[in-house]
């Protein structure tokens, strides 16, 4: 079944508590839609949320969303996972969540050295790069990093790669 990210850019008032009520009304009628939401990731101070799920098309996640609460998502791209080693965060880890909007030649081997690279650099910086999500087509691209701040996380992209960060987002981890 497709893979799919959705974004919600700004959730005015969100709280951790507000968005696992949330979480919890889209478990409730994800079989309905034939959805199965696997993890979310959320930043209280800009509202951002992050939804992973498996569905059977786009359009799923979204009517899953308006039948349990009625918080669309602003974007929802259909994405693969790179997880290489599949890196759990260790518990109250600081993660930041990035989003590159446009990134050329993306594929499992880019991703794999480009990670490889990050993942010397981040040793000097304090961050682990957890895992990544991409969508080849349209060159979206979402990293996932044990990081310290953002700027620890930005900073090792920079080093690494020269690749600049579009977005990055502190956040907690749902589920």
């Amino acid at each position: 079944m497709p893979l799919y990210m959705d974004v919600h850019y700004r959730v005015d008032g969100l709280t951790a508590e507000a968005v696992a009520k949330a979480h919890a009304a889209d478990l409730a009628v994800q079989t309905k839609h034939k959805v199965r939401f696997l993890n979310y990731w959320f930043d209280e101070g800009t509202g951002r949320v992050f939804c992973l799920s498996d569905a059977p098309n786009v359009d799923a996640p979204e009517q899953c969303h308006r039948d349990a609460h009625g918080l669309l998502a602003d974007e929802i791209t259909q994405v693969s996972e790179y997880a290489g080693d599949n890196l759990a965060a260790a518990p109250d880890a600081g993660l930041c969540m990035d989003t590159h909007f446009r990134v050329e030649g993306l594929a499992p081997e880019a991703i794999a050295q480009a990670i490889r690279q990050h993942t010397s650099v981040g040793r000097r910086r304090g961050v682990r790069w957890l895992k990544a999500w991409y969508d080849a087509s349209s060159g979206r691209l979402f990293c996932l990093s044990e990081s310290p701040t953002a700027a620890a996380h930005v900073a090792v992209h920079q080093e690494a790669a020269g690749l600049l960060v579009d977005e990055v987002n502190e956040v907690r981890q749902g589920m």
